[in-house]
């Protein structure tokens, strides 16, 4: 939604640009009105270069990639931006004096923008805790880190995520990932496959005893919000959010939960003792493990027969590779087996 909102104003951007309207109306003062129109100006260029900045991964007919660290930076530029539009708008020549009810309307919506970029760029420093690793596991699927805090907790939710960044050379650069463990005491474990260069890097380099920053969590990946029947399948690495989640299961929750985890090969699944203590022990949780180069690909077939309850009456919880998730979902809908819902997030900044 954020990002098609973002292409919405890109253009509405362009249309005003290129349509420009001659008001004889009312300003406040030749210079104020000069100077409005100089900031609208200076916000046009700049919100164009870096909304396309963002929209665009790869410069076309190359295979130049936009550096994340650079995008990110670059990003919080349009805050800057939003409050010269919000200058421009205040006093450019308008049909319409300031007393206006369109212009006391306007000027809210401007300081509501205003107050959340100020808030947004303050929110980071207000999450932000020191954690030190204790343990690093470099398990054949993801690289296991544990870290305890070195003074206030980290306040995150299973299945939620946060971002992660070592205080060494190489390593300082925060990425979001999935947090898949928290304890009471604020001891909380990552599970990190080695994907591209920053993650095979933070494999390599990364010891007992760095220092590490977090920040989190976010986003509203919690099975507590589903309903009373839910299917979790997660594909590959996705299994991090079902991992913390399930490990702070008491069987209480009033909801019926079948884990499907699906691997390339058993080797790579990480977890498994945590899941299978689960299931052991609490009536309300199931659990079966996919092994692809044993049991072929997964389909919703699969997931009917393995499934301990009908999936069209149980919400479909997922975390993996989007064409999965695209493939089952046609799959349970071919069956007549369509789930109340599908909850999963688009694990994507740009």
């Amino acid at each position: 939604m954020h990002r098609k909102i973002g292409i919405a104003v890109l253009v509405l951007i362009l249309v005003h640009y290129f349509i420009t309207p001659d008001f004889k109306g009312l300003s406040l003062t030749s210079g104020l009105n000069q100077l409005a129109a100089m900031f609208g100006e200076y916000a046009f260029y700049g919100f164009v270069v870096l909304l396309i900045f963002s929209l665009v991964k790869i410069i076309p007919r190359t295979k130049i990639e936009i550096p994340y660290h650079i995008w990110r930076i670059t990003h919080r530029f349009i805050g800057v931006l939003f409050i010269l539009v919000a200058f421009h708008q205040m006093f450019i020549k308008r049909p319409y004096d300031g007393t206006a009810l369109l212009a006391s309307y306007l000027n809210i919506f401007a300081l509501i923008g205003i107050g959340s970029y100020i808030y947004t760029q303050l929110l980071p420093w207000l999450r932000t805790r020191s954690y030190e690793v204790f343990d690093v596991n470099r398990h054949e699927g993801a690289t296991i880190i544990s870290a305890r805090p070195t003074g206030r907790p980290l306040k995150a939710k299973p299945g939620q995520f946060g971002f992660f960044r070592v205080n060494k050379s190489g390593l300082r650069e925060p990425h979001p990932f999935t947090i898949a463990g928290i304890d009471d005491d604020g001891v909380v474990r990552f599970a990190i496959k080695a994907l591209g260069d920053y993650t095979k890097a933070l494999r390599e380099g990364i010891a007992v005893g760095d220092s590490v920053t977090l920040e989190g969590g976010y986003g509203h990946f919690n099975h507590r919000r589903g309903g009373k029947k839910q299917i979790w399948l997660a594909g590959g690495i996705g299994i991090t959010p079902f991992l913390a989640m399930a490990s702070r299961l008491k069987g209480d929750e009033g909801q019926d939960i079948h884990l499907v985890y699906c691997v390339r090969d058993r080797s790579e699944a990480i977890g498994l003792e945590t899941f299978e203590t689960q299931a052991g022990k609490l009536q309300n949780f199931s659990f079966v493990l996919h092994d692809s180069a044993k049991d072929g690909r997964l389909d919703a077939e699969k997931i009917v027969a393995a499934s301990a309850f009908d999936p069209g009456e149980a919400d479909l919880w997922f975390c993996g590779p989007p064409p999965l998730r695209a493939a089952i979902e046609k799959g349970l809908k071919a069956l007549g087996k369509t789930p109340r819902r599908v909850e999963f997030e688009q694990f994507q900044f740009r």
